[in-house]
């Protein structure tokens, strides 16, 4: 006979899904941000006179690409993890995907600082035993 799950788990859970969603809306508003660096590497793509290189060895284009590159990368990065985060959250207050949710705890981690507590937090609560017993996971035997 299986016993209920402790209800202080579940609380957590709840809580750190309700987490999930709120720092998946700050990731999106900060990689929004990301876009300036787009906007300014496509100006300087588009019109390389009107930037003066001085005395740069780096041309006016390499620099344009290099803003867009990295801006592009940025964005893509935080849409990723806000729509992971969202969907991990998701799982988290259902009890499922369990491998999904600790695969998105690890990938939050680089979002510093919110992120990282945020990931460790995830992390702390999901390899407990009572926690992977809520998900269906089957404890390990001992060697």
């Amino acid at each position: 006979m299986a016993s209920l799950p402790p209800s202080r788990d579940i609380e957590r859970l709840r809580v750190l899904a309700m987490l999930h969603y709120v720092v998946a809306g700050l990731v999106l508003a900060v990689t929004l941000m990301s876009l300036i660096f787009v906007v300014a590497g496509g100006m300087v793509l588009l019109t390389p006179e009107s930037v003066t290189s001085g005395d740069s060895e780096l041309p006016p284009l390499a620099a344009g690409l290099i803003f867009v590159v990295i801006g592009g990368a940025l964005f893509l990065y935080g849409l990723v993890l806000a729509i992971a985060l969202i969907v991990s959250g998701g799982c988290l207050r259902r009890h499922k995907h369990y491998w999904f949710s600790v695969v998105v705890a690890c990938g939050a981690l680089l979002f510093t600082p919110l992120g990282t507590v945020l990931g460790v937090a995830t992390l702390v609560v999901l390899l407990q035993e009572s926690v992977r017993e809520l998900y269906g996971i089957i404890p390990s035997s001992p060697p």
